[in-house]
């Protein structure tokens, strides 16, 4: 879980990197690694002052689609011609 939210939007100001969840759940898991995940960067960049912090923003968990049919939806807006693939060989977005 901390993996994927490492994957949301980062932010780094100085030594202060700030991770946007969307999720309050994500916050045990950026918890747990967060003194490890320190400890890489800052042996990785030789700079003992970084920080890490975390910030929920829950508007954007209303973007972010679960469902396999939300999810469908989302890429259908990046590339429409799934529709047509979905068509063509009769596929099940609910499945």
């Amino acid at each position: 879980m901390a993996e994927n939210s490492l994957k949301n939007s980062i932010r780094l100001e100085n030594e202060l990197i700030t991770v946007e969840l969307t999720n309050p759940i994500e916050v045990d898991g950026i918890e747990r690694i967060k003194s490890d995940f320190l400890t890489f960067l800052r042996n990785k960049f030789q700079n003992s002052a970084i920080q890490l912090q975390h910030k929920v923003n829950i508007e954007k968990a209303a973007e972010r689609p679960y469902t396999p049919k939300e999810k469908f939806e989302a890429m259908l807006k990046e590339n429409p011609l799934l529709s047509k693939l979905k068509d063509t060989f009769g596929l099940d977005t609910d499945y």
